[in-house]
C-alpha cells in the first residue's frame, strides 16, 4: 500500500564543483578565438597635408569597422532575444513543475487524512 513508486524521471545532475567551474573557465580562455581589434595599423594618420587617397582609405576602413560593429550589435540583439525566450521557457517549466508538486502534495495530504 505504501510502497515507494518507481522513479520515472531521471535524477537531476549534480552541480559542478568549484574546481570544475575554474577548469571550464580556464578552458574558455584558452580556446576562444582571439578578438579582432577595431584599430587597424594600416589606418594613416590624417592631417591637412594628407592626400585624397589617405582620406578615402581612412573612410573605407572606418566604414568597414562600422559595418562590423553593426553586425556585432545585431548578433548581440539576437542572442538577447534567444536568451529571453529561453528564460521564459524555463520559467514556464518551473511553474509547471511547481504546480505538479503542489497537486501531488494535495493528493498526499488527502491520502494521509483518510
Amino acid at each position: 500500500m505504501f510502497r515507494k513508486p518507481k522513479q520515472t524521471i531521471a535524477p537531476l545532475p549534480k552541480p559542478p564543483t568549484e574546481a570544475q567551474m575554474l577548469e571550464d573557465l580556464q578552458l574558455f580562455h584558452e580556446t576562444r578565438p582571439p578578438m579582432k581589434h577595431a584599430v587597424d595599423e594600416t589606418i594613416p594618420t590624417l592631417s591637412e597635408e594628407s592626400s585624397m587617397d589617405d582620406w578615402w582609405k581612412t573612410f573605407e576602413i572606418s566604414l568597414q569597422h562600422h559595418e562590423q560593429f553593426q553586425s556585432l550589435m545585431s548578433n548581440v540583439d539576437l542572442l538577447k532575444k534567444t536568451l529571453q525566450q529561453t528564460q521564459d521557457e524555463l520559467q514556464a517549466a518551473c511553474e509547471e513543475i511547481q504546480s505538479q508538486i503542489d497537486q501531488d502534495l494535495e493528493k498526499l495530504r488527502a491520502t494521509m487524512k483518510d
